[in-house]
């Protein structure tokens, strides 16, 4: 393998072949039914360096003689018995039975609703005959078309029919006139505004005044009406076709804002005909919402802008508009803003500023007061569990060596049988045996029964904090996994525990010819596997280790093996066709998001092309196609339990949480306002988190679909999120260049981390979880003090922590290190088994 250095400061690093030409140098529910593990039932593109395609998805099917994708019609059961794992035989059955579909709530009104519709109609036809022969005014005409457009959508044929025959509305009159259904409520309470429009202008400007006049104690507060002020009057203006006086208001007002609200500033300004605004998927329609929503107010449905203010600044607000009786600024404050109140102390400008920057506001005080099982589930018992003699000593299989994270090879099988050659003394089961005692006397007699000593007291602890262990149906550990853990427990004695004074060894992959093609970057959990995606909708998988990537052997000579052999598993591999990369096959766009299960048998991917796909890394072919999303999907992220629940988030504003052997979701998390461009699991499997470009962070039930926590802060789109070791707390990183910490018992902002320049798109903990790496497009990898960063956490009963609005929640001071590449961003960060940082990202050019 060839050295270079790449730029960077770390020294001479390995070298890998990316592609042809590129070269490697060293992430509201639908369908509430229970969880069982078995069957049950676009904006600017948040990847990096990559654009989405406008055309639409075509199917595709997988080159190099690959298996055909899987219909979205079709049943998938995969077998996750233990035979399926470890290198041994797969199964697959696939059934052409297809599930019943739910419907949709709602979907039929019932019969009051129907009769309460009609008599509307009624009245309204009646009105239309009074004017009959007479021009109809515009208005009239909206109303109108609004009603036959609710029936159409109902299917109430007579009524429809005879209200055209009342209105003496033809056919020919109604072609294109229908209103979208999204905007039948908007078109009812927008069209009779008959405010003039140059009050506009001078509501506002007396609004402003008197925010800047204000005493600083409350000014701040106050002020955060401003812009939800602004964007409602502005879509008033442009509704009511105003045109002119809304392009004027929007050059004179826009300049005030905060400047977190630039690319907001963008959308909003794009909206200039009353056109736009009704039929785009511009992000502020859920604004244009407040009047008409039933839903409570921050949730998706409700469109109401939240803030929250002392009792004193509320009075002094509505004392204000009382006085000037401004009746416009009254109108949207109490139609379109809710004020959620509180008795204390003003907030000040730092602390607002804290939690200020989503779409719709802060989070209520409600949203964040449901019980959050943050804690880890009890680890099993691995008292009884089996191990070569290799692993007892942390050696590597012969013909193996140990990876740069110091995790032993393993090609997707069980350990060899065979003795290990790269630690004199090492031996096996049956020569320990044999002699009556291990090699070195009572001294490695003594030290073999220091680390069975220590890996008793690693035996599993009730955590106060964690979920009932049957609260989440999680399939149960088979051996392998057993062994798996085992072995991770032990690499984890000999790990180097990470602090102030000791910092990681880095190990930087710089991908040579990938500037603009590279899109996602993913190590497995033990280090020993990379996979990239590209922009072209290739992927690659590298080994790590010397070991080469096999094959599985064809069916026929799978026959032939000798099932009862102690090195079945070894002879299921073809030798011939081991290779030290492979390239997969099949998506139609390009790829975002890969993520290797946690026994590293299979591979899972998304991409722009709406689709996910699980391939195996046994037989480096694609098993399954799941089809949900209609739009690209962001992220794609493996349940740390097993692998056989995975989730995923995408352009159409949802998350969904999956099984691998259902071709439908489990279930649909509704509640963001905009693409959903993060994921992940908590490491209980329980929860999951989801970041989105309308810059909030979310935490959902996984057993009830619920949104339990909303954390707001971030000001841009939210690229990466990561829990710390104990599950507590999690750490998200944006577009905005700040990496923000929040603790899961209350929501709560802990510390903000804002030595970054650009967007941070990798976060990293050590595995004891004293140190965060976080890295992006600054080209820096920077090491915080995490355990110091926490220290000022309250342990009280409720878990509560210090206010943010008085504590100083930078944590600029708790920089422990940085590294410098040359021109190389960073897009991902993966600390190994033995606490060594593996860092990657394309060379720029």
């Amino acid at each position: 393998m060839d050295s270079s250095s790449g730029g960077n400061n770390y020294g001479g690093n390995p070298t890998v072949t990316v592609a042809n030409d590129s070269v490697i140098t060293s992430h509201s529910i639908v369908g509430s039914g229970p969880l069982t593990p078995s069957h049950s039932q676009p904006q600017q593109s948040p990847v990096m360096n990559s654009q989405p395609n406008t055309t639409s998805p075509s199917s595709s099917t997988i080159g190099g003689g690959g298996m055909m994708p899987m219909e979205v019609d079709q049943h998938v059961n995969v077998n996750h018995s233990p035979q399926m794992m470890g290198g041994q035989h797969h199964q697959f059955q696939t059934s052409s039975s297809q599930q019943n579909m739910q419907s949709s709530p709602g979907a039929n009104l019932q019969n009051g609703e129907n009769s309460g519709m009609s008599g509307s109609s009624g009245d309204l036809a009646n009105k239309m005959n009074g004017t009959a022969g007479t021009h109809m005014t515009e208005a009239e005409k909206n109303a109108l078309m609004v009603v036959l457009s609710f029936l159409k959508k109902h299917n109430l044929k007579d009524t429809e029919e005879s209200l055209k025959k009342e209105a003496h509305i033809a056919e020919t009159d109604i072609r294109g006139s229908l209103p979208m259904d999204s905007d039948v409520h908007t078109v009812l309470s927008s069209y009779a505004n008959d405010e003039n429009p140059d009050e506009y202008t001078d509501a506002y400007n007396q609004l402003k005044n008197f925010i800047d006049t204000s005493l600083d104690s409350y000014k701040y507060e106050v002020g955060q009406i401003l812009w939800p002020v602004f964007v409602h009057m502005y879509l008033e203006l442009v509704y009511n076709e105003h045109e002119s006086q809304a392009s004027s208001f929007f050059l004179r007002f826009s300049k005030m804002q905060e400047t977190f609200h630039e690319t907001d500033l963008i959308s909003l300004g794009s909206i200039m005909k009353k056109e736009h605004l009704v039929n785009s998927e511009n992000p502020f329609r859920s604004l244009a919402g407040g009047l008409y929503s039933s839903g409570k107010p921050g949730s998706s449905t409700s469109g109401l802008y939240v803030v929250r203010m002392s009792r004193e600044a509320q009075s002094l607000l509505k004392r204000f508009l009382q006085e000037k009786r401004l009746k416009l600024v009254q109108n949207i404050v109490q139609d379109r803003i809710h004020i959620e109140v509180y008795d204390g102390i003003p907030r000040g400008k730092a602390a607002i500023h804290a939690v200020a920057g989503h779409l719709m506001g802060e989070a209520l005080k409600q949203d964040n007061k449901g019980k959050v099982y943050y804690g880890l589930l009890r680890e099993p018992d691995l008292q009884n569990v089996q191990m070569d003699e290799d692993d007892e000593e942390g050696g590597a299989p012969a013909g193996a060596s140990t990876s740069a994270g110091g995790s032993t090879s393993e090609n997707q099988s069980a350990p060899t049988s065979q003795p290990s050659t790269s630690q004199p003394g090492a031996k096996t089961d049956q020569q320990s045996n044999a002699q009556g005692t291990p090699s070195g006397g009572e001294k490695s007699s003594k030290k073999k029964k220091s680390k069975k000593d220590w890996l008793l007291s690693k035996k599993g602890k009730n955590d106060p904090n964690a979920p009932p262990i049957t609260r989440m149906p999680l399939p149960e550990l088979r051996d392998v996994d057993k062994i798996e853990k085992a072995k991770a427990l032990r690499e984890a004695a000999k790990r180097v525990t990470l602090g102030p004074d000791k910092h990681p060894s880095v190990c930087f992959y710089t991908i040579l010819n990938g500037d603009h093609q590279v899109t996602f970057v993913k190590w497995s959990e033990d280090g020993t596997l990379m996979a990239i995606g590209f922009a072209s909708s290739l992927i690659k998988v590298w080994t790590m280790t010397p070991a080469k990537l096999r094959r599985l052997k064809p069916a026929s000579d799978l026959a032939e093996i000798d099932r009862e052999a102690d090195d079945v598993l070894v002879r299921m591999m073809d030798d011939h066709s081991a290779e030290a990369n492979r390239c997969l096959r099949g998506h139609s766009g390009p790829v975002y998001s890969l993520d290797f299960a946690p026994d590293k048998a299979y591979l899972l991917s998304s991409s722009e092309d709406c689709s996910i796909r699980l391939w195996s890394l046994l037989t480096w072919t694609c098993l399954v196609v799941y089809k949900g999303h209609l739009f690209p999907v962001w992220k794609a992220v493996f349940s740390p339990h097993g692998g056989y629940y995975f989730a995923s988030a995408g352009y159409d504003c949802t998350a969904r949480l999956w099984a691998t052997d259902s071709y439908s979701a489990l279930r649909v998390f509704a509640g963001h306002y905009s693409d959903v461009t993060a994921i992940l699991f908590h490491p209980n499997s329980n929860y999951i988190a989801t970041g989105s470009a309308d810059r909030s962070v979310r935490l959902w039930d996984c057993v009830s679909g619920a949104c339990v926590r909303l954390m707001t802060g971030h000001k841009g789109t939210v690229h990466a999120l990561n829990f710390s070791a104990d599950g507590r707390f999690l750490v998200s990183s944006a577009a905005d260049s700040k990496v923000l910490v929040w603790d899961l018992a209350n929501g709560n902002l802990l510390t903000s981390l804002n030595m970054h320049k650009s967007t941070v798109y990798s976060l990293s903990f050590s595995r004891e979880g004293n140190v965060l790496a976080t890295g992006g497009l600054d080209y820096c990898v920077r090491l915080w003090d995490f355990m110091k960063m926490i220290e000022d956490v309250v342990t009280e009963e409720g878990g509560a922590t210090i206010p943010p609005d008085v504590k100083k929640i930078s944590g600029d001071g708790l920089i422990i290190g940085e590294f410098y590449t040359k021109a190389t961003p960073i897009y991902a960060l993966h600390f190994t088994r033995r606490n060594i940082l593996l860092a990657a990202g394309p060379f720029i050019y």
